[in-house]
């Protein structure tokens, strides 16, 4: 099906959570409050309290017709556990789903567990984070080279985030999650985080900002189409405040990508917080960490990436954004995805690019960013081709 000369890998995929992983997994003194999936009577629904809403329908990640109709788009909320692709839980499934497609290896993330960082009971949702990191590594572990997991890490405490970081760590997760917002109370500048980007960088586990994993409602205004096409602001304020308060400066091996945020809206960003910064010294005070002299938009494309699904934009506008800064995520198996022929629609995508930046973008971008285990091109057929350029 692949209609590139490579393998891609992805750096956003998912898993969805079977229901009952936390009725299973959960310790034991919170057992009667797991998370779970019910029968609904319009749809299976995903119960967990501390939610924005507490019984929420599963029908964007049952999309199991789009194997039979991609371009079918009409999805809503209600939908059956058995509608969901069994790719999405069965890690054997998995691995046959990526040869189909062309992808050697993703970084996955969870899909219910995106809305449950608004929980507030921080013992709750912190036993609810461990379950779901045990199950993921071990889903992981059934092809440890291709299958490469994101950690969620509780928000409410740095304690506990650096606890969790490194216990995920020994798990052989790669990269670890955080809310996409910071907290108004205590930003990630405060000398309690730096805790958490000492681990994240010690074990070379990235720090993701994925849309919709927030503290906050997803949901800014009364539109929802206004709220899905900015969806990416949380990222673009929390990377921008992270870099101007010298986070990056402090942890110089600390990584951050904004994941499934698309990969276009640095391009109002860069070239603005350069001038900011050389121009409003004199009014609006000294950055509390960066030092002067420092170029933000270089801080950015040393420390940051952004993965897409569908960003011609981007790709157009690599050179401005940084050629290493982008990379492609399938999104499976969420109903806005880009799949099935991940590979087909990609190259869509690559219109006039040059082979080398194809590679980067679809595949080496993500390799060097987590360090993974894997070579840049293989070292057959047309990929060897691509590889030299």
């Amino acid at each position: 099906m692949s209609s590139l000369p490579f393998k891609l890998v992805s750096a956003d995929s998912h898993i969805v959570e079977p229901p009952t992983l936390w009725t299973d997994r959960m310790e034991p003194r919170f057992r009667d409050r797991a998370p779970r999936i019910e029968r609904g009577e319009k749809g299976d629904e995903f119960v967990c309290e501390g939610i924005a809403i507490p019984r929420k329908g599963i029908g964007l990640m049952a999309t199991m017709k789009k194997y039979r109709d991609p371009d079918d788009l009409r999805f809503d909320m209600n939908g059956r556990w058995e509608d969901v692709p069994a790719a999405a839980y069965d890690p054997l499934a998995r691995i046959a789903e990526l040869d189909r497609e062309g992808i050697e290896a993703e970084l996955i993330y969870t899909s219910l567990g995106l809305i449950m960082y608004t929980i507030e009971d921080g013992d709750f949702q912190t036993a609810c984070f461990r379950a779901f990191n045990d199950w993921l590594a071990d889903f992981c572990s059934a092809a440890p080279r291709r299958l490469f997991g994101v950690a969620m890490i509780p928000p409410h405490s740095p304690e506990r985030a650096v606890a969790e970081l490194e216990r995920c760590a020994r798990l052989g997760l790669r990269g670890a999650m955080v809310s996409v917002d910071e907290d108004d109370d205590q930003s990630y500048s405060h000398p309690d985080y730096d805790r958490l980007w000492r681990a994240a960088a010690k074990h070379n586990m990235p720090i993701s900002l994925h849309v919709a994993a927030s503290t906050e409602s997803f949901r800014r205004t009364s539109n929802a189409f206004t709220d899905f096409s900015l969806g990416f602001t949380p990222a673009m304020f929390t990377i921008a405040n992270m870099i101007f308060e010298g986070i990056f400066d402090r942890h110089p091996d600390l990584k951050v990508i904004s994941v499934e945020n698309d990969a276009a809206w640095p391009l109002a960003m860069l070239e603005r917080m350069d001038d900011r910064f050389l121009r409003d010294q004199g009014w609006a005070g000294k950055s509390q960490g960066l030092a002067p002299g420092t170029i933000p938009s270089r801080v950015f494309r040393e420390h940051v990436a952004c993965s897409f699904m569908r960003d011609r934009t981007a790709i157009v506008n690599r050179d401005i954004i940084g050629k290493g800064n982008i990379m492609w995520g399938s999104d499976y198996p969420h109903f806005d995805g880009g799949w099935p022929d991940a590979a087909g629609r990609l190259a869509a995508q690559f219109e006039g690019v040059p082979p080398e930046d194809q590679l980067r973008i679809g595949r080496t971008n993500c390799i060097a960013f987590y360090g993974l285990p894997l070579e840049t091109a293989a070292a057959t057929g047309r990929e060897a081709e691509v590889a030299g350029g």
